[in-house]
């Protein structure tokens, strides 16, 4: 059978240069709805590009800052008027950042909850005329870190619960406009050569925490051969492909995991009303030996 159409309208898809935000744009414009791929700077849209040259695929580039509060309206207006209305809003840019507590001053913690928090939610208030005026979806790239608190990415896990918080409950009052918010509770992705330097550096300067660290990263090098307790690593492609069938289901749910493990992980955590389940598991990952299976 073949699948119907997608509907009319644009689709915003923020931080669509590279990683998740291009390989949602693709995966979205190979289905056939009209991508708005938006990207901080069009000088760097080198993953985007490779995307698209291998797919064959076509989408509309054009820059936005999400930080820029008071361009997102006018930006949003003018995406509609080219694609007669907006369908959906995808807004994936965001930020991370590992560090211990102790070194990560609070001009960090700002810079991660304006991208975070402030972007998304600018876009929403920017996007939500014309969401209600086509019944339309707004979807915002999450983590498990929005659920689970991750040890020493602190700031990135405290903008997520953040995020999530403030979508969680406007989403009731939303469906009775005609909207539908979603959040996507992504598990970790494939790390590149800049994650992978990031931690190195807050390695060297652990300090009293490098004992912990270290058993932390080796706990991570056990996740990524599929040893238990951890959500396994996804590719971008993969996750996308999770955004695209939210996308296309006719009443998306709030909340939506793109793992079975990480699915797990979220249910555990929402069960855990004192809190012990959660520790439990975060507190496994920095003691030195392998950590048990989720239940």
């Amino acid at each position: 059978m073949t699948a119907p159409p997608p509907p009319s309208g644009a689709v915003i898809v923020t931080g669509s240069g590279s990683g998740l935000g291009a390989s949602t744009a693709v995966a979205l414009a190979e289905r056939g709805y009209r991508v708005v791929a938006s990207v901080h700077s069009r000088d760097r849209t080198a993953g985007l590009d490779a995307l698209l040259a291998r797919s064959g695929a076509a989408v509309e580039v054009a820059e936005l800052d999400v930080t820029d509060h008071a361009a997102i309206p006018a930006f949003v207006a003018a995406a509609a008027a080219r694609h007669g209305g907006l369908h959906a809003v995808v807004s994936n840019a965001g930020v991370s950042g590992v560090d211990t507590f102790e070194n990560e001053d609070l001009a960090s913690y700002r810079r991660t909850f304006e991208v975070n928090v402030f972007g998304p939610v600018a876009l929403l208030k920017g996007s939500l005329p014309h969401l209600r005026a086509g019944g339309g979806r707004f979807v915002a790239v999450s983590s498990i870190a929005g659920v689970l608190g991750l040890p020493f990415q602190e700031s990135y896990s405290g903008s997520k619960f953040a995020l999530e918080g403030v979508l969680e409950a406007f989403a009731p009052v939303a469906r009775r406009v005609g909207v539908a918010v979603s959040v996507v509770e992504a598990g970790p992705m494939s790390t590149g050569a800049a994650r992978v330097a990031d931690w190195d550096r807050v390695l060297a300067g652990a300090g009293p925490y490098t004992k912990v660290l270290r058993r932390y990263l080796d706990n991570a090098i056990a996740w990524r051969a599929e040893l238990p307790g951890m959500p396994a690593t996804q590719t971008a492609a993969e996750v996308a492909a999770v955004i695209a069938d939210l996308l296309g289901r006719d009443d998306p749910p709030f909340r939506c995991q793109t793992a079975p493990d990480t699915r797990r992980l979220v249910a555990r955590k929402l069960a855990d009303l004192d809190g012990a389940a959660a520790g439990a598991v975060t507190g496994g990952w920095l003691d030195p030996v392998p950590f048990g299976t989720v239940e």
